[in-house]
C-alpha cells in the first residue's frame, strides 16, 4: 500500500537541522485567478450600484431609468465642469493682472445669489414638489440646462458678466434643490416593498 505520510526534507542551517514538510499543491491557473477577480469586482460594483435585492426588490424598468438617469448625470457634470472653467477664465484666474481676491468676492456673490434664489423659489413653489413629480423632475433638468449654458454665455456678457453669472448659479441652485425634492418619490416609485 502507498504511504500517505507527508514526505520531509531535512537540511543543514548552521549548526541546526531544519525539516521541511512537502506537499504537493499547485497554483491556480491563470484564468480562474482573473475570472474571480472579475466575479468579485463585478458583484462589488452590483452591491454599490444596485439596490439590496435587485432585481427582486424594484421594478423591472428601474435598471432602464437609472441607465439613462446617469447618462444625464454625467453630461450635466462635464457640462459643469465647462461652465466653470468659463466663470473662472472671465473671473480672471490665470491672469497676471487679475487680483485673486476680486475673483474670489465674485464668486462668493455668484453662489450667495445663486443659493438665496433657490431659497425664494422653493418657498414659492416647494408645497408642490410632491404633486407632478416627473414635471418637477423635468423642470430640474431644463433650468440646470439653462443655468449652465448661462454660465457658458456669462463671459461673452461684458459689463453684465456678474448678472449672467448669478442668474446661471440661481438656475443651478434651483436644479439641485428641485431633483433633491423629487429623487425620494421617484426612488419609491421604483421599489416593489
Amino acid at each position: 500500500a502507498p504511504s500517505t505520510a507527508t514526505p520531509e526534507i531535512a537540511e543543514a542551517c548552521g549548526s541546526r537541522r531544519v525539516r521541511y514538510r512537502v506537499t504537493a499543491h499547485q497554483p491556480p491557473a491563470a484564468e480562474s485567478i482573473a475570472g474571480s477577480t472579475a466575479a468579485s469586482v463585478f458583484e462589488a460594483a452590483r452591491a454599490a450600484l444596485l439596490p439590496e435585492g435587485y432585481p427582486g426588490s424594484v421594478r423591472p424598468e428601474y435598471l432602464r431609468f437609472q441607465v439613462y438617469d446617469t447618462i444625464q448625470a454625467a453630461c450635466s457634470y462635464l457640462r459643469a465642469i465647462l461652465s466653470t472653467g468659463a466663470i473662472l477664465k472671465a473671473s480672471g484666474v490665470g491672469e497676471a493682472a487679475a487680483s485673486p481676491m476680486a475673483a474670489a468676492v465674485a464668486w462668493v456673490l455668484r453662489d450667495g445669489f445663486g443659493m438665496c434664489g433657490s431659497l425664494l423659489f422653493a418657498s414659492l413653489v416647494g408645497v408642490g414638489f410632491d404633486e407632478n413629480v416627473k414635471e418637477w423632475r423635468l423642470f430640474a433638468d431644463l433650468i440646470n440646462d439653462v443655468g449652465l449654458t448661462l454660465n457658458m454665455l456669462a463671459p461673452m456678457a461684458g459689463e453684465r458678466f456678474f448678472l449672467v453669472a448669478a442668474l446661471g448659479s440661481t438656475c443651478t441652485s434651483i436644479c439641485g434643490m428641485v431633483a433633491g425634492a423629487t429623487r425620494a418619490s421617484i426612488t419609491a416609485h421604483f421599489a416593489l416593498s
